[in-house]
């Protein structure tokens, strides 16, 4: 080529070549191979080629051969060739080639070098750019078609060189001539095949795939990639997925080649799905060797499920199972690419609920603990997906090897993107619905990120992060961290806007943080939460609404906001919400719950501006809901309502005497007990209405049952109800069953008793036969019950005159009481006759013995074991003035301070209050019987008297101290067992006593102190920390060794190597009386090979603690004439509490 060049032959040389071309030179040519020539041959071994030799060879072929070789030496050849008129030529030459069959013309080998020609020509880009050039693209597609692989080899190549050049009208052109088809034919076979072809494309700078490089060139482009071309080519890339044996590389390159068709074009993802993609992908993922292509397929699975048209194909079961599998088993980036498109097929149902998806948890959930965020980001979104909406996946993934919240925690605490943080709270949310997942110590940690992630500016992140710490705060334990922060004024500020879950997930938040916390909500209602909620409820959705009447009545649960100002605003918008039609049960529990705590209040009930109408229409049918709890309400809101007058005057209130009186029969205890209130309010202005509801029947119904006795409230509540109406007009007496009339004579209502004489002597003179009804109801002991206790009320009068008590037949008088109280009257009739007995005993001995000596003492210890606390307290005032002085010393037992012990422990259990008679009495039976101190009963009787000191009256707490100051005082005269054991279980009062110390009056000092001073206990000192131990010769190794008196020496463990070290031990001593006036001695030493050194000590008296409870401070280290030695401190805590066990020094 050099000398052609030098010579300057080269350009007539190719200009005379292209003549040859031009002319269709049909000179022939003998061509005999040199010796040697064949190693230097670019043609290998291989059947694509069969070349003669001799051969006979055409001049134009020649010419073809020839120009190729020249052309590919130097691109300027290129260009002469082009202005030679090689291109015209080459092309006609090429399209007479296309319109014949390959048996019409003998030179074959003209057909692929004439392609080998274009191919070398238009890698150079003036030629691509000459306008001859796209008229090679029809013969170049045809010949595409061609059965021989050569011609459709080099043809690609042609190709190849005009699409590298970008040339768009070209590659169009290409694109439309549906070479496509054919490109598809060559691709991936074996080179071992096509040896020869691909060696002389590397003599000519060919490429070795040419249909590869002409294909993605072209679906670069996106008209090709939308158009029909495109949607042709699918099914020929699907086919290519199947393994083939002879194509090895022709599915690796469909993938490819479908991934950039698929990707964001969902009609295209549809095409392919069609085609049978996702089956034939399934497929090549099973049997494909591991880590081989897995990626690109996982990562074409995604881009095709991110259009969830594919997620109904059944296929896409299958492929989920595959991509499990690539998670198991696959490469890093394979395990990306199918957590990736996992996570688009997990927004379908079906395939998150099927039983293989939980084969995805465990290895996601190790992907989160990795250092590369695209894969934590893919895993967290694809486990927020599979677990959010079920329990049973949510607990296998709480459940999974190694902790993923550690994982979780960290992202949320980095530096990582937002949309990966809400992801990490997402999942948080998923995984504190756990409760044991809420127990672990990490979950704690997680509270701090969680906050600072609710107070960025992105609202998903803000959103994720509501979410999360509204499900943490399921945990009471959890609960309280927050406090530190302003988090309650933070979610208040969130209850705004349009976004519905984050204003749902602030409520919930809210309403759990101040669930039994007064303060806090206080704090909400300061931070303006009611006026956020207020602005929301007219346009917001049902379930917001129930979220906000829940709010609401967890606030007014509240008594100081029921009444204030601020709760007076919620009741009109509670009433017009609650006229939802879809409003749910449990918002209209909330509702009217709320309504009820805020009405209930006398201020707000007056203040209230709805009229009747507006507000008992829509409670009427709450009194019909299937659910009680909210009957329940509607009856008591409704009660509260008609305590206005207005509200009882008014027309709409008749509509609601129906419903009233049927649930006033209805059997259910506490609707009876609202309705009945209810209709108390309206039975003197409706009582026609209430009649006419079949009010008498059902009423009568409830005075009358006996199993179950109705609560005596409800029994004379009904009663009432009934008496009104009665009153209302006579004819009804009539109405009501005589066994009706003859219970209400039991009633302990004067009017009530009355209105039933009444009836009952009418009832008796209209019908004869009615006498014997009233006899069988039990009219005659009824009759003599009020007889007696008339009698019992002239007794009570009579004893309050001083001359009358002590006159001799107030003996009788007494034992008459006596028997009357052994016949277990009504509650009214014993605080009736224990009265009397109380005036009768206070002013006579004889009276006293008499009550005595006819067993009053049994019958009273009874007494103050009733129910009725009233009745107990009176009792108890009785025996005291019974045992005022020792007339009845005979009389005195165990078993009488055993009767008050357990009055005063059953009134402790039940009402949580303490009976001050009873206190009373036991202090007065003590200090007038000394004998019972050393009793079993006073043992007893101490533990009780300790409960009581805790939570009883002032009264009560000096009623208590004295009589365990009188105890405390006998225990130097008892048997040394007996006092020691009263003083261990005195000693449980030791935390009392000294709170009392710092908050009772002085008048109680002197005994608190005095019993302090005699009670065992336990004396705690914690060594918690020293600082600035600095050491001269070696490092610090530092303890502490205390000692108490002549007792034994307790000492700490050795920190080492530090001057600042933290022990944080405690040591206790047990002993029997507190150890006033002795000290307590720290020395703080250094132990090293050079035996122990002197760090300094200290010296504590310990009488202040056991009044105090706690003292602790921070104390200086005194070393001699050491005077660095000040700087040196110990951190001690010391306490006095109750026994804890036998030891004793």
């Amino acid at each position: 080529m050099g000398a052609l060049e030098a010579s300057g032959y080269m350009k007539p040389l190719i200009y005379a070549l292209v003549d040859m071309i031009k002319q269709s030179s049909s000179l022939e040519f003998e061509i005999t191979t040199p010796r040697g020539f064949t190693d230097r041959s670019a043609f290998r071994d291989g059947d694509d080629i069969h070349v003669p030799d001799p051969a006979t060879v055409l001049g134009g072929t020649v010419a073809l051969w020839l120009l190729a070789i020249v052309s590919s030496s130097h691109s300027k050849h290129k260009i002469t060739v082009m202005e030679a008129g090689g291109l015209e030529a080459l092309s006609d030459k090429l399209a007479e080639y296309a319109k014949k069959e390959a048996a019409e013309f003998g030179d074959t080998e003209g057909v692929w070098i004439s392609t080998v020609l274009a191919a070398v020509l238009f890698q150079d880009a003036n030629v691509v750019s000459a306008p001859m050039a796209i008229h090679f693209v029809p013969s170049l597609a045809i010949l595409l078609k061609s059965d021989e692989m050569i011609d459709r080899f080099f043809a690609a190549q042609a190709m190849a060189s005009l699409v590298c050049y970008g040339n768009k009208g070209i590659n169009l052109a290409i694109a439309n001539s549906g070479a496509v088809a054919g490109l598809t034919t060559l691709i991936g076979h074996l080179e071992s095949n096509m040896l020869n072809l691909i060696a002389l494309s590397e003599e000519f700078s060919l490429i070795r795939n040419p249909e590869q490089v002409v294909l993605e060139s072209l679906f670069l482009i996106d008209d090709v990639r939308v158009g029909s071309v495109a949607r042709k080519t699918i099914p020929l890339l699907v086919d290519l997925l199947r393994p083939m044996p002879d194509r090895p590389g022709a599915p690796p390159f469909a993938v490819r080649l479908l991934t950039q068709i698929a990707d964001g074009n969902d009609a295209n993802k549809l095409h392919m799905a069609e085609a049978g993609a996702l089956d034939a992908l399934s497929k090549y993922l099973s049997l494909i060797p591991q880590d081989l292509n897995e990626a690109t397929i996982s990562e074409l699975l995604r881009i095709l499920f991110s259009n969830p048209d594919l997620l109904r194909y059944e296929a896409a079961a299958s492929c989920m199972d595959q991509l499990i599998a690539v998670l198991h088993l696959g490469s890093r980036s394979a395990r990306l690419s199918a957590a990736r498109a996992l996570n688009e097929l997990f927004d379908a149902d079906n395939i998150r609920d099927s039983e293989s998806s939980i084969q995805a948890i465990q290895p996601l959930a190790d992907m989160l603990d990795t250092t590369s965020e695209c894969e934590q980001q893919a895993a967290l979104s694809a486990l927020v997906k599979l677990t959010s909406d079920c329990n049973s996946r949510a607990a296998m993934l709480a459940e999974v090897e190694g902790n993923p919240l550690h994982s979780i925690y960290e992202i949320l605490s980095s530096a990582s993107t937002w949309e990966m943080k809400s992801d990490a709270a997402e999942l948080c949310c998923v995984l504190f619905d756990n409760p044991r997942v809420r127990e672990l110590p990490i979950v704690s940690e997680c509270i701090e990120p969680l906050i600072l992630l609710m107070q960025s500016d992105k609202e998903t992140a803000v959103e994720s992060g509501v979410c999360a710490f509204e499900r943490l705060m399921d945990d009471e334990k959890q609960v309280e961290i927050p406090s530190d922060h302003d988090v309650v004024g933070m979610l208040v500020g969130l209850v705004s806007g349009s976004n519905h879950r984050l204003i749902e997930a602030s409520i919930c938040a809210l309403i759990k943080l101040g669930k039994d916390r007064t303060p806090r909500k206080l704090d909400m209602v300061n931070a303006g939460i009611i006026e956020n909620c207020l602005e929301l409820l007219p346009t917001a959705p049902t379930s917001l609404c129930a979220m906000i009447a829940e709010l609401f009545r967890i606030l007014t649960n509240s008594s100081a906001i029921s009444k204030s100002s601020a709760a007076a605003k919620i009741v009109e918008p509670l009433f017009m919400v609650l006229l939802k039609t879809d409003f749910g049960l449990w918002g209209q529990h909330s509702a009217l719950q709320a309504l009820v705590n805020i009405l209930e209040k006398p201020q707000s009930l007056s203040a209230l501006k709805l009229t009747p109408s507006q507000v008992i229409e829509p409670l009427i049918s709450f009194l019909e809901s299937p659910l009680q709890a909210i009957q329940q309400l509607g009856t008591e809101l409704l009660s509260h309502l008609l305590e206005q007058e207005h509200f009882k005057q008014d027309i709409t209130t008749k509509s609601a005497v129906v419903p009233l009186v049927q649930l006033a029969g209805i059997g259910i205890l506490n609707l009876q007990q609202t309705a009945i209130k209810a209709l108390e309010n309206i039975s003197l202005s409706l009582p026609k209405a209430v009649c006419d509801a079949g009010g008498i029947f059902e009423l009568s119904k409830v005075i009358i049952q006996d199993d179950p006795l109705p609560p005596e409230a409800l029994w004379e509540s009904a009663a009432s109800v009934l008496s009104n109406l009665l009153r209302s007009d006579a004819e009804y007496y009539l109405n009501v069953p005589a066994v009706a009339l003859v219970k209400m004579l039991h009633s302990s209502v004067e009017g009530t008793i009355k209105v039933a004489l009444n009836a009952l002597t009418v009832q008796e003179k209209t019908e004869a036969s009615s006498a014997e009804l009233m006899v069988e109801a039990g009219a005659i002991d009824a009759l003599l019950d009020l007889l007696r206790l008339l009698a019992a009320l002239a007794l009570g009068d009579l004893s309050q005159h001083e001359g009358l008590a002590r006159a001799t037949d107030s003996v009788f008088a007494c034992r008459a009481l006596v028997s009357l109280l052994e016949d277990q009257p009504t509650e009214e009739m014993q605080m009736v006759a224990i009265c009397a007995l109380q005036n009768l005993v206070m002013r006579s001995r004889t009276n006293r013995r008499a009550v005595a000596e006819s067993g009053g003492i049994l019958v009273i210890q009874e007494q103050v074991l009733s129910q009725n606390s009233d009745v107990a307290a009176q009792a108890a005032l009785l025996i005291k003035f019974l045992f005022s002085n020792h007339t009845l010393q005979e009389y005195v037992s165990n078993e009488l301070i055993r009767s008050l012990t357990a009055a005063l422990e059953r009134e402790l259990w039940s009402t949580a209050t303490v009976n001050e008679e009873v206190l009373r009495t036991i202090h007065v039976i003590f200090s007038n019987f000394h004998k019972l101190h050393m009793s079993e009963a006073a043992t007893l009787c101490i533990p009780h008297l300790v409960s009581a000191l805790k939570s009883g009256s002032e009264a009560a707490q000096d009623s208590i101290l004295t009589t365990l100051c009188l105890l405390k005082h006998s225990w130097s005269t008892m048997p040394l067992d007996l006092s020691k054991s009263q003083a261990m279980v005195a000693a449980e009062a030791i935390p009392v006593l000294q709170m009392l110390m710092k908050t009772c009056p002085p008048s109680f000092h002197e005994r608190v102190e005095s019993l302090l001073n005699c009670l065992p206990g336990c004396l705690t000192v914690t060594i918690k920390r020293a600082n600035n131990l600095k050491h001269v010769l070696g490092g610090t190794h530092a303890y502490c060794r205390l000692t108490i008196g002549s007792g034994p020496a307790r000492q700490t463990k050795v920190v080492s190597h530090n001057t600042s070290p933290e022990w944080k031990e405690a040591f206790t001593w047990a002993f029997d009386v507190p150890p006033k006036g002795q000290k307590l001695h720290i020395s703080c030493r250094s132990r090293s090979t050079f035996g122990k050194t002197s760090l300094g000590r200290v010296t504590i008296k310990i009488d202040k603690v056991v009044n105090e409870g706690v003292y602790s401070g921070v104390f200086g280290l005194s070393q001699g004439a050491n005077k660095d030695s000040s700087s040196r401190t110990l951190e001690i805590e010391i306490t006095w509490s109750n026994r804890m066990s036998n030891e004793s020094v």
